[in-house]
């Protein structure tokens, strides 16, 4: 039980470092991966772990200089994501995080636009039967993001849809905002 207690404060810096990774720190990238790798190993069938480390995965490869690299390690991270989702497909964190990464690279390359549909339909399906299962800024994320994903696999009639929702959403917010400051 130690063990799973250490582990779990390793994952939770790792999952920072990846977060300051997300927003350009290259070392915190290199770091992450490096200290998910070893957790990984020791928790082999945790959908979560396997999930960030895919995810650093491509981040590395958004980082490499060399064509074929970057190439490799996205690929290398897409099949961990892959992998995180058939260990645990209901997870909410783990669908975020590959339709996120799924639907910024690039479609020509990749093909993974249809998997990014796949995730936010996912997640915007369980928020309809329960409100509490994503925030509000989620919505609005999972929303902006699906509506690129249509538009990255040609269908942007569905975009436009999506973009509706979004317009829709912000409309009632600010209704919402008036309401609280008229009364």
């Amino acid at each position: 039980m130690a063990d799973q207690s250490v582990h779990m404060k390793q994952f939770e810096e790792a999952k920072t470092l990846h977060n300051h990774g997300v927003n350009g720190d290259k070392k915190a990238v290199i770091k992450a991966n490096e200290m998910l790798l070893k957790i990984r190993e020791s928790e082999p069938d945790n959908a979560l772990i396997e999930a960030y480390y895919g995810s650093t995965l491509v981040l590395l490869g958004r980082d490499a200089v060399k064509i074929l690299e970057k190439a490799d390690k996205a690929q290398e991270g897409l099949d961990a994501l892959n992998q995180a989702v058939s260990l645990d497909s209901n997870h909410k964190e783990i669908r975020l995080l590959r339709g996120n990464i799924c639907v910024r690279l690039p479609e020509s390359f990749f093909h993974c636009s249809e998997t990014a549909i796949e995730d936010f339909t996912f997640l915007l399906d369980h928020y309809k039967e329960n409100s509490s299962y994503l925030t509000q800024k989620q919505v609005r994320e999972v929303l902006r993001n699906l509506s690129l994903a249509y538009q990255n696999v040609g269908k942007p009639d569905k975009a436009d849809a999506v973009l509706q929702r979004l317009v829709q959403l912000e409309r009632k917010k600010n209704h919402k905002k008036r309401e609280g400051v008229d009364h």
